[in-house]
């Protein structure tokens, strides 16, 4: 698939931010989409320079729909991939951590709309 920089750029970061997510092993994953282990913990550290069969296929398991991942990067977007890592960081994958990450946030919400 021919891509601009920018678009693998966007694509390389919804990865390595999807990868957090996963409860799959680079084993595992491999095992999935026919390539060895190595290749996915490459894959899913950003470390491609195109978007192959095997980086697809990648995209596929993680969840990640490619249409949508294909877009012009912009600020917004940036920002938006800094902020979901680093709510990843914070979470500890539990529906009651999400919960209180949730009210956190509500609480900054009020405060800035006063």
């Amino acid at each position: 698939m021919k891509a601009t920089e920018n678009e693998i750029s966007v694509l390389r970061a919804r990865i390595v931010a999807a990868r957090t997510d996963c409860a799959l092993t680079d084993t595992q994953i491999g095992a999935v989409v026919g390539v060895h282990a190595s290749q996915v913990g490459r894959i899913t550290r950003g470390k491609f320079r195109r978007i192959s069969e095997s980086v697809v296929q990648i995209c596929k398991v993680l969840g990640l729909d490619m249409d949508s991942t294909l877009i012009e990067p912009n600020a917004e977007t940036a920002a938006w991939t800094k902020l979901q890592a680093s709510l990843r960081g914070l979470w500890d994958k539990t529906p009651e951590g999400a919960d209180k990450i949730v009210r956190v946030l509500d609480t900054i919400g009020a405060l800035r709309e006063r």
